[in-house]
């Protein structure tokens, strides 16, 4: 092997040591020879590549840092938005048009296709249906409204579950008005929606929920 081939990968070797030695070389001249200069000089070139690669480090190490940093914004801003839930919808536009009355062979779950808001996207106005999107504390209103040829009200169901109702039957007045409000505590897919009660008729009515807090 070459003499300044060896000697260049000795120094490479005891450069991670730092010896004393080998930082006097650094200073020391000879006019003899010019290997000592040459390996010399090019220890300061390794030197100078180590304390490079010490400040990729430490930089990448900021980098990284910095990135953990806007991920777990951005996943907050993100949480955020998943935290923004609400929704008011009637069952018909028209004054002139009533759902029901109910039968065996009719579709129970009303239909509120007129959507005032639907932050969030978690009702479905060709279902029906509220799915929760987040765990959390729920509020509900509904309000309908009836005539007096059949029996008027509506059930709020909480996975195919009655939870509260309203409930009018046929009387001497010409229109009946009932409404209820509740506060469900939710699981993520939940799903919250109103049927009609047997045999009975609503007009106009209005169903709307949003979310409280989260659990």
């Amino acid at each position: 092997m070459d003499m300044k081939v060896f000697l260049l990968l000795s120094l490479i070797g005891l450069a991670s040591c730092d010896l004393p030695f080998l930082r006097t070389c650094m200073d020391a001249e000879d006019t003899n020879t010019k290997t000592l200069p040459t390996l010399c000089s090019n220890y300061k070139n390794i030197e100078y590549i180590y304390s490079e690669i010490a400040a990729l480090k430490n930089e990448n190490k900021a980098l990284r840092a910095s990135l953990a940093e806007q991920t777990n914004k951005f996943q907050n801003v993100t949480t955020l938005d998943n935290n923004k839930v609400a929704f008011s919808a009637s069952i018909t536009e028209g004054a002139d048009v009533f759902t029901g009355p109910r039968t065996d062979s009719s579709p129970s779950v009303l239909i509120f296709n007129h959507v005032f808001t639907n932050i969030g996207n978690a009702y479905s106005n060709q279902t029906g249906i509220f799915t929760t999107p987040v765990k959390g504390v729920y509020q509900f209103t509904f309000m309908t409204f009836g005539n007096n040829t059949n029996t008027s009200g509506a059930i709020l169901m909480k996975n195919g579950l009655h939870q509260v109702s309203t409930w009018e039957s046929q009387g001497p007045d010409y229109s009946d008005t009932t409404s209820n409000t509740v506060i469900l505590q939710l699981n993520q897919n939940d799903t919250v929606n109103m049927i009609l009660w047997q045999g009975g008729k609503i007009h106009t009515s209005v169903f709307s929920g949003f979310l409280l807090f989260t659990v």
